[in-house]
């Protein structure tokens, strides 16, 4: 797969273009097995909404299950990246939000580069997040709503840091932006939210300003998200880095894998 020049100024002039029918419902069906047997699994990987109970996150399914490993380094996701930044590539994070029906929470407006640089020491916002679609996303079951184009305004300095929030998991709560910020870049900074079916992918930048809402429908919406980082710009930690499972160590460039995921 390889990214038009209309997509790729997409990208650099929005901060995100979407990809349609990238993967096979096969494909899809095969991830959808292998994240049900990842979630059963407790451990710090895993986050809970605040029940404490229904899934809302999980982190580094890549390193456990096969079907995940050949995705990262599928050429349908890796070479995008690639061609967005032109450097060779390794995984920074892996994750998976599930949106279960009839109440999945909603993530606050953030940027994810600010995250990475006060918690992991991450030198440029150079990273690609690609975002993949294992459900139908729709306007009812809580879709990433994006500030198109915001992505150039840099980042935007929070009070809070994220040694504040300990070791682990940070949540955008964290370094939400405000009522009134949000109020005043949407004056200038149109918000669209980027929808379609199973097997699309989105990709986006990590400056830009993004959030979603609850899902109040009866649809589930997971969404599995790799943030590839150029090998030349990995975090150079400062005292007790976070867990492998947020911070990728392996700096290897990744090698593209070219065949179906759903093969033995």
């Amino acid at each position: 797969m390889k990214l038009t020049e209309e997509q790729l100024a997409s990208f650099h002039n929005d901060g995100f273009v979407l990809l349609e029918d990238a993967f096979s419902g096969d494909e899809i069906d095969a991830l959808c097995i292998a994240l049900a047997e990842d979630q059963r699994v407790p451990g710090p990987c895993l986050i809970t909404e605040n029940d404490g109970v229904t899934p809302r996150s999980i982190y580094a399914s890549h390193t456990r299950h096969p079907v995940f490993e050949r995705l990262v380094r599928t050429e349908r996701l890796l070479g995008p990246a690639r061609q967005i930044t032109g450097e060779d590539l390794y995984v920074h994070q892996m994750k998976i939000n599930s949106k279960q029906a009839f109440g999945g929470e909603r993530w606050a407006w953030h940027q994810d580069y600010i995250v990475w640089r006060d918690a992991d020491n991450m030198p440029a916002a150079s990273q690609v997040n690609v975002a993949l679609f294992l459900d139908d996303v729709t306007e009812f079951n809580g879709p990433v709503i994006f500030l198109r184009g915001s992505h150039r305004l840099g980042t935007l300095e929070r009070g809070a840091s994220a040694q504040d929030h300990g070791t682990g998991h940070i949540d955008p709560d964290a370094y939400s932006l405000t009522p009134a910020e949000l109020a005043d870049l949407v004056k200038q900074h149109e918000m669209v939210s980027p929808k379609g079916a199973r097997g699309g992918v989105l990709l986006f930048s990590s400056q830009i300003v993004h959030g979603s809402g609850t899902n109040v429908s009866p649809f589930a919406r997971r969404l599995l998200i790799l943030t590839y980082n150029p090998v030349s710009a990995a975090p150079r930690p400062v005292g007790a880095p976070r867990p492998e499972h947020l911070v990728g160590r392996d700096h290897t460039p990744l090698e593209v894998d070219r065949g179906p995921l759903d093969r033995t």
